[in-house]
């Protein structure tokens, strides 16, 4: 029987429904679970000793611990409320190990935890999954004194072996590879290549935008006061601060602020507080924004934002040359041996958009100063660049087909007069081909893609067919999909179908 594209993709599309659907059935029969494991308990013989417990508790006016509470009531609590949500020492503190046992216990962001925290959670386990990553940041000590200078940070960091570090001898791992936070692949092309060996799988955006990327804003007159007692960076904190309310002037996105030091960080508070009280009326409600930590906003020092995210982050780096003109490549828990995992935290919380706010450039960094400084350099090199990715490659760069279909696909289209680039995206994953908007050639009209090598990599029909077309689409992607059999088979009809589809969108 002759392949029909059309069948084919009727299929795919019946698969993609089918697969999401599962998902609301796989909710439904948790429902329908726990409430069989209500009914099945409630008729046992002492869970009415649990339940006269709790109504006791309710109608009396004593206030009960709820460590007490579990430790009386421990299955009816599991019952009733079967998930939750805890760090690790509030497991120690509120669940007594003999009161309540779960199924499983996930620890997520686990590169964070120490190993003699876990354990509580682990005795109270059936089974134990470990979610993290090894490139972020470890367990520290940092700020956790009740006295602390930041004169005194390189001092006062002290490291810790992580869980996670642990458990890597012993369990079995899994490497999630997808990266979905960054709407712009150089958000994340550094920490790729890097840290993770150019093995995560990213995704590049169809518009070429100057309000994307990774950009780098240089502050001429800064100085850190090295040798104050809070050293900072007063004139960099300025600039951060105006970049800010400028920001929020503009558009609704929201923002994180990050500095490398916490001393940095109350500077740009500081600035932030004195600039808003210079506002016109009209502005006044500009500080409602910045009064609080909100999904809109946050102002952190580096060793508080894992698992952040914001549409655009400024980066304050803080340290530079002092009032003598003296630099010293000393930049607190960045030099110290795991500073390379704190910078690939500070550089991917973006998802739009990354602005460097630094008073040296990369040539003030020494490439032979050993440590992290070498990598710090290599990042300044590509925040300076101020471009928004490699998506858009130019001829010199190569522009390479990957394959026989995808080429004669190239020659056809720029026969006919169209811009086309292939092998689009910064990862091992790119589209196979994409064609430029004649009219905004800062966008690409249309995504070509192929059941060729990119297609064979993805081990799953999930993985190929249905996942990566919902996050290119995510990403206002118009993807056309050519079939290698139907090409060959119906080259001309293909080609008619492909041009047809290029001039509707061309006509929009």
């Amino acid at each position: 029987m002759r392949f029909k594209y059309q069948i084919h993709e009727e299929r795919i599309q019946e698969f993609k429904e089918l697969d999401t659907q599962q998902y609301d059935a796989a909710r439904k029969e948790l429902n329908q679970l726990h409430a069989r494991r209500w009914e099945e308990w409630s008729e046992q013989p002492n869970s009415g000793d649990q339940i006269s417990f709790l109504r006791e508790g309710q109608s009396s006016r004593r206030t009960m611990e709820i460590r007490q509470f579990i430790q009386e009531a421990g299955e009816l609590t599991s019952i009733i409320k079967p998930c939750w949500l805890m760090s690790p020492s509030t497991v120690s503190e509120y669940v007594a190990p003999a009161a309540l046992h779960f199924d499983t216990v996930i620890f997520d962001e686990a590169s964070q935890i120490r190993t003699e925290d876990a354990i509580a959670a682990i005795m109270r386990a059936k089974q134990v999954i470990v979610v993290g990553d090894s490139k972020q940041l470890p367990p520290t000590a940092f700020f956790s004194g009740l006295s602390f200078d930041d004169d005194d940070e390189e001092e006062q960091d002290v490291t810790y072996e992580s869980f996670l570090a642990a458990c890597g001898s012993f369990m079995k791992g899994f490497t999630l590879q997808w990266h979905y936070r960054s709407q712009d692949e150089s958000l994340i092309n550094f920490s790729n290549k890097e840290f993770y060996n150019s093995e995560l799988v990213t995704f590049p955006n169809p518009i070429k935008q100057a309000n994307r990327g990774v950009h780098c804003h240089y502050v001429e007159d800064g100085i850190y006061g090295r040798g104050d007692r809070k050293p900072k960076n007063p004139r960099e904190a300025e600039e951060a601060a105006r970049l800010a309310l400028e920001h929020v002037r503009q558009g609704s996105q929201s923002l994180g602020i990050i500095a490398f030091s916490q001393s940095q960080a109350d500077a740009i508070a500081d600035a932030i507080q004195k600039q808003l009280a210079q506002l016109q009326t009209q502005e006044m409600s500009l500080t409602e924004f910045f009064q609080e930590e909100t999904d809109k906003y946050f102002l952190k020092s580096l060793e508080n934002v894992q698992g952040d995210e914001r549409d655009i982050i400024l980066l304050s780096f803080g340290y530079g040359k002092d009032k003598n003109g003296k630099f010293i490549h000393n930049f607190g828990p960045l030099t110290k041996p795991g500073g390379e995992r704190r910078l690939n935290v500070a550089i991917t919380r973006a998802k739009q958009k990354l602005i460097l706010v630094t008073s040296i450039r990369s040539g003030d960094l020494d490439p032979d100063a050993g440590g992290n400084i070498p990598v710090l350099r290599r990042f300044f090199e590509s925040a300076e660049k101020n471009d928004s990715i490699s998506s858009w490659r130019s001829d010199e760069e190569g522009n390479h087909t990957n394959s026989p279909l995808t080429e004669d696909i190239h020659r056809v289209l720029t026969e006919k007069g169209y811009d086309v680039r292939a092998s689009v995206g910064a990862s091992e994953y790119p589209i196979d081909l994409a064609v430029i908007n004649p009219q905004r050639p800062e966008e690409f009209l249309l995504g070509i893609e192929c059941d060729g090598l990119t297609y064979a990599r993805f081990p799953t029909a999930r993985d190929r067919d249905r996942l990566r077309r919902q996050v290119l689409e995510k990403l206002n992607w118009k993807i056309h999909r050519i079939w290698a059999k139907e090409w060959f088979e119906n080259r001309d009809a293909e080609i008619h179908r492909l041009v047809t589809h290029i001039e509707e969108l061309s006509s929009v």
